[in-house]
């Protein structure tokens, strides 16, 4: 495919999306991630794509995307692209506030069999947090620490990434220790000891202690695993049920949890 044709394809699948079209997914996009095709047990780039763009569109009606400055260098295009719309429906537990948000970041597209493959750059936790400050949908930094207004699930997809900064699982040499994997309170005692609270539980994969997140006031989950050594634990806030290892930073999905069960 040449140059001239590359561009074209990325712009009428961006024309798409703005009005509405989402058929330019299947028709543009490749099932390959930028750096990983996904096992035929795992969800696909189109499957992905369509679920976000599919929520996005529904939380912001009047999103629109645009792009410029198109760069070229082989099979590889990357541009600057820039999201804009208004929150005005749920997204992910949030309910529309009203208010209008953009969100500028580079993309970089590979091409193959005449479709591409993408992958966002500099893609951040503190910078996605930042637009959800700006919509509205989570808390301003000095109320992180308090319980969430709203009942907000991020897709574990999202948060695989933002944790690891990759699409594949990482290897992970602990699996095999997993002991509990449903707790038997719902709050941190430890907390309720204080007479605190908290806007997460962790639960220990390895033991059953249950305590307060990261962006909790205490952070006993931490300092759990600090003291005891044990290097895995799971969400237990509403219906997460994501898994994280601190020691080998791997983040997974909570169905690994239905074989110890």
């Amino acid at each position: 495919m040449d140059s001239k044709n590359k561009i074209k394809l990325i712009q009428q699948f961006i024309e798409g999306i703005n009005r509405r079209d989402l058929a330019v997914i299947d028709r543009y996009l490749d099932r390959d991630f930028f750096n990983y095709p996904p096992k035929d047990n795992e969800e696909t780039a189109i499957d992905i794509t369509r679920q976000f763009i599919g929520d996005f569109l529904n939380a912001f009606p009047d999103l629109e995307m645009n792009i410029s400055d198109i760069e070229e260098d082989g099979d590889i295009l990357t541009f600057p692209l820039s999201v804009s719309g208004t929150h005005q429906n749920n997204l992910w537990g949030a309910p529309g506030s009203g208010k209008k948000v953009q969100w500028n970041s580079s993309v970089t597209c590979r091409f193959c069999s005449g479709k591409f493959a993408y992958e966002w750059k500099e893609l951040s936790m503190p910078e996605i947090l930042g637009v959800m400050r700006d919509a509205g949908i989570v808390p301003p930094p000095e109320d992180m620490d308090k319980p969430l207004e709203y009942p907000i699930i991020l897709p574990e997809f999202l948060l695989k990434v933002l944790f690891t900064g990759q699409v594949a699982e990482k290897e992970c040499s602990h699996l095999d220790m997993i002991q509990v994997v449903k707790p038997d309170t719902d709050v941190c005692r430890d907390c309720v000891a204080l007479g605190d609270v908290w806007p997460a539980l962790r639960m220990c994969l390895i033991c059953g202690y249950v305590g307060c997140c990261d962006t909790s006031k205490n952070k006993h989950m931490k300092r759990h695993i600090t003291q005891s050594g044990h290097a895995l634990f799971r969400s237990i806030r509403l219906d997460e049920s994501w898994v994280w290892c601190n020691e080998d930073s791997a983040f997974f999905s909570g169905k690994i949890l239905e074989n110890y069960e």
